[in-house]
């Protein structure tokens, strides 16, 4: 009996075991299914990395933190407003970024964020591409931390040079510059249609014009000098040439300035004399003429007897006769004096004429060639002049006489 009452109380103590350790499963199951539904999974898009975290907080900021992301206050943090299918947190993290835009000849820094092309920034930048330029990077290409954009301003210009019209795609920057890219040298002194530190334009028109020099030799001629010599072998206003002037020569080297082959320019060098000149020695008369007289000049002129200067074609030389008693002249006008009888072969009608003697003091003046005679038309005389009265006529009677054809 006490063996069997010993067996019953050893199968209680058993049995209590058992349930004690049954309550203390059951305790430790729940505590890991509490801690399993306490724990948070965020997966974290950070700049285009991912990075996934488990922790017990559901905040953002914690979500970040575990992920070792500190976002700035230009950042751009967006969280999904559902969990994704598999019940993870999703963050998007896309950090604020700057990069300098250089573009004619400015520098202007814009602030973007991970992601954003360089187009982008160009926007921001107020930068309008033209259709020829250059962007390094290229459009498209995402902007990152130190990201430096670079605009190359390329221009559509014309060159003319060297006889030749081209167009050229070149650089921003100046004409000379252009110049060069479009494959044309310039000369120290050529001449360019623009200022060479002037700034290129789309569209503009660059004329380069070659300047050359070149040294040409000619034979020049040397005038001679006029000197004159008074004399009273002359009347005044008469003059005679004594001595004629002969020209000399020389020897001249200049030095031409060409544009465009054309002279510019000229600079004489040297000069050396391969003849002297001799100069013109010239007798101007003194004498006093006679009232009434006129004087016979040695350059192709005559000072009348008023002391008139008058210029002739030529001169007729020969007897001359008198006649008067009025009536009709050969062409047709009333005979008077100042109207003379001459051969129209050899002094058309209508000339103008001045009579005097060979040395000036015997003076008919000035006439018209307008009638004509017998004696004129056989060459007895060259000269028929009429005169108002029959004693005027006596008193000329038959003399040498000059007609001088105005």
């Amino acid at each position: 009996m006490q063996l069997f009452a010993r067996n019953i109380g050893c199968l209680k103590n058993a049995t209590k075991r058992v349930v004690a350790l049954a309550i203390m499963v059951v305790i430790t199951v729940s505590s890991v299914i509490t801690v399993a539904a306490a724990t948070c999974n965020a997966v974290v898009d950070y700049n285009g990395e991912k990075r996934t975290v488990q922790l017990y907080s559901d905040r953002t900021e914690d979500i970040l933190a575990a992920a070792n992301i500190k976002a700035g206050g230009n950042d751009i943090v967006v969280r999904s407003a559902q969990p994704a299918p598999s019940g993870e947190i999703r963050i998007t993290v896309k950090s604020a970024v700057q990069t300098d835009v250089a573009a004619d000849g400015k520098v202007k820094t814009v602030s973007l964020h991970y992601g954003d092309t360089v187009a982008q920034a160009l926007s921001q930048a107020d930068v309008t591409l033209g259709k020829n330029d250059v962007v390094t990077p290229r459009p498209t290409e995402k902007v990152t931390a130190g990201t430096d954009i670079q605009i190359k301003r390329k221009f559509s210009v014309s060159i003319t040079a060297d006889g030749q019209t081209k167009s050229a795609l070149v650089s921003e920057g100046t004409v000379a510059q252009a110049l060069a890219e479009g494959g044309v040298t310039l000369g120290s002194e050529d001449i360019v249609s623009a200022k060479k530190d002037a700034a290129v334009t789309e569209g503009m028109k660059i004329a380069v014009s070659r300047v050359t020099y070149k040294e040409v030799t000619a034979t020049q001629a040397i005038a001679f000098e006029n000197k004159n010599q008074a004399s009273d072998s002359l009347y005044k206003g008469q003059r005679k040439i004594k001595e004629p002037g002969k020209s000399g020569s020389q020897s001249v080297v200049t030095r031409q300035k060409l544009v465009e082959g054309k002279v510019a320019a000229s600079q004489v060098l040297s000069t050396t004399v391969l003849q002297e000149p001799v100069d013109q020695v010239t007798i101007v008369g003194t004498k006093k003429k006679p009232a009434g007289a006129a004087a016979i000049n040695g350059d192709g002129t005559i000072t009348d007897q008023n002391g008139n200067t008058i210029a002739y074609k030529r001169y007729v030389s020969g007897r001359c006769t008198g006649y008067t008693g009025g009536g009709r002249t050969s062409t047709g006008r009333a005979a008077a004096f100042g109207l003379v009888a001459v051969n129209p072969n050899i002094i058309p009608y209508g000339s103008k004429l001045y009579i005097c003697s060979p040395n000036g003091k015997v003076v008919y003046g000035y006439a018209i060639a307008a009638d004509t005679g017998g004696g004129v038309m056989d060459g007895r005389i060259v000269a028929d002049l009429y005169f108002d009265s029959v004693g005027q006529c006596r008193s000329f009677g038959i003399r040498n006489m000059n007609i001088y054809v105005l």
